[in-house]
């Protein structure tokens, strides 16, 4: 059973909240299993970043021009373009949002209708509908409803099982529910120091080998590798040149040439008389 002196230590900053989320949480979390220590510590670090400790439901999308060139450089690819949706959020959500996740188009207003809500931000048409089915709540008629404790918390721990994020922190895999719940690994760090503060609260071990926060190079196999360069053999010093000028090349030529190969030394007159008398 979660206890608000742990929602507390996980994050501090929810006893300013106007409302206790304890019970709600609790509950929520029983019905989608998130009843272990490993899940509850993933669980609740995910939410602390997305809610901003709980104090924020609804998303804010009241950005500057420079922060959509920063954020959303694909709907704002030129700063002409962000320019003209300088802090108007409702008008930023229609563009970031429209004719995708089962809006309509961005004169629909759907972006805005079905922006991100509850403590886990749900987002888009297709989520609302699908989350408001799975806890009898009709969330496409009155997404507004997202934003009451009962049911946004019901919202985030559906999301949370419908996306089988249960059995990932089972295994420690904090970075994969990240990219599961963001589409990325926004805010990585701060949600990497809240799931360290929560595993400390339920007493989870730190996994012994925790995913890489950086994508990196696999080393190559063996076979792959390049072999590595030998060193250039030196050249043996130019043989000077015979009295009677014969290459030095030759010379070496000779010298590896095999022994029973090398053409025998010429023979003498007085020898070749002797094997002449010898045959006859």
């Amino acid at each position: 059973m979660l206890t608000r002196e742990q929602l507390l230590a996980v994050m501090p900053r929810a006893a300013a909240a106007p409302v206790d989320f304890t019970r709600p949480l609790d509950a929520a979390m029983r019905r989608f299993e998130i009843d272990r220590p490993a899940r509850c510590a993933a669980f609740l670090a995910q939410l602390a970043h997305e809610s901003g400790e709980l104090r924020q439901w609804t998303e804010n999308l009241n950005y500057s021009w420079q922060g959509l060139r920063a954020v959303f450089p694909k709907y704002f690819p030129t700063d002409a373009a962000a320019q003209a949706f300088h802090r108007q959020p409702e008008k930023i959500a229609n563009r970031v949002y429209g004719g995708r996740m089962g809006n309509g188009g961005e004169a629909s207003g759907d972006g805005w209708r079905y922006r991100g809500r509850g403590p886990i931000q749900l987002t888009g048409k297709d989520n609302y509908r699908a989350c408001g089915q799975a806890i009898g709540v009709d969330l496409v008629s009155r997404p507004e409803l997202l934003e009451t404790p009962e049911v946004g918390c019901l919202a985030a721990a559906w999301f949370w099982s419908s996306r089988g994020l249960n059995p990932l922190a089972d295994a420690g895999k904090f970075l994969t529910i990240t990219r599961r719940i963001n589409g990325g690994t926004h805010g990585l760090e701060d949600r990497m120091r809240y799931w360290a503060r929560a595993r400390a609260v339920f007493g989870v071990a730190a996994p012994s080998e925790l995913e890489r926060l950086r994508p990196t190079r696999k080393p190559k196999a063996k076979s792959q590798r390049k072999p590595a360069a030998k060193p250039a053999k030196k050249r043996p010093p130019e043989p000077r040149r015979g009295a009677r000028g014969a290459p030095a090349r030759a010379a070496r030529k000779a010298s590896k040439t095999p022994a029973m190969r090398r053409r025998p030394p010429r023979r003498t007159g007085a020898v070749k008389r002797r094997a002449g008398a010898a045959r006859r």
